[in-house]
């Protein structure tokens, strides 16, 4: 089901964002601000850790509850609902570039040096074979020859973004272990941590980054920022034996109020 998901709704979805966001100065400045934001909360997750956890597998869990947003999955139809077309494209771009380098690289990367389990490195063609990298090379080249793909882009957008919610769902559904829940007081403190920096600190440090480089950062971006944790994280825990139980914590009990505050907001907004 990821497959079929990476190799169809994800590139139509990078596609259009990156054939209709007007890039800018200003987008540029926006940008640079979350990429210096993400990896500070990256560090502030690995200090936090570092200093709560108890083992090294549980600190590698912590770090990526607190670390990693559920841009995608998650993402992308909330900033539909919130702010339209125009925030699902600057969602798509947050999500491809608020790291500068795949996100998803840096996570699988922090879940192999933590993980009780050892797996093999991914070959050549784990890095080649990337349908949303080629959309959006795909789409930037087809700008640069000025070539105009909205007509296109826009219809293969609104079509993937109705799809994208209930596959991610689905897949997060298929992912969830059903074996009883089983934390202690102490663990339950400690995920409340990396909580209170996924959904407070890391909008914040982007909201510093933003004033020290003097940009004016789209509120898509402080959404994106404020996204519970990442629906593939519990695959890592499950590859490379991550506090499988732990991340599921991390991951359902950020989901749920994030979902219903954005609806009721955008609602009686």
């Amino acid at each position: 089901m990821w497959t079929a998901y990476f190799w169809s709704v994800a590139p139509a979805l990078v596609f259009y964002a990156f054939s209709t966001v007007r890039f800018d100065r200003g987008l540029g400045l926006a940008l640079a601000a979350a990429i210096l934001s993400s990896w500070l909360v990256v560090l502030l997750g690995f200090s936090y850790g570092a200093l709560v956890a108890e083992e090294r597998d549980e600190r590698g869990a912590l770090v990526l509850g607190a670390a990693f947003p559920n841009t995608g999955f998650l993402g992308y139809p909330l900033a539909h609902i919130a702010f339209g077309p125009a925030g699902l494209a600057l969602m798509v771009v947050y999500d491809r570039l608020a790291m500068l380098v795949p996100s998803l690289s840096v996570s699988t990367t922090i879940a192999r040096l933590h993980g009780r389990k050892p797996t093999r490195r991914p070959g050549l063609a784990a890095l080649v074979l990337n349908p949303p990298l080629h959309a959006a090379v795909g789409a930037v080249s087809l700008r640069l020859v000025d070539v105009d793909a909205g007509v296109v882009a826009e219809p293969l957008g609104a079509v993937a973004a109705a799809l994208i919610g209930p596959a991610g769902f689905f897949l997060l559904g298929l992912m969830l272990s059903l074996e009883r829940p089983s934390h202690g007081a102490g663990e339950l403190r400690r995920a409340g941590g990396a909580l209170l920096i996924r959904f407070a600190a890391a909008p914040l440090v982007l909201l510093g980054c933003g004033l020290a480089l003097g940009a004016s950062v789209p509120a898509v971006f402080y959404l994106a920022a404020a996204m519970p944790c990442a629906f593939h994280l519990l695959v890592l825990a499950r590859v490379f034996d991550l506090r499988p139980q732990l991340v599921r914590l991390l991951v359902v009990g950020s989901t749920v109020p994030a979902v219903v505050a954005v609806v009721v907001v955008s609602a009686v907004s």
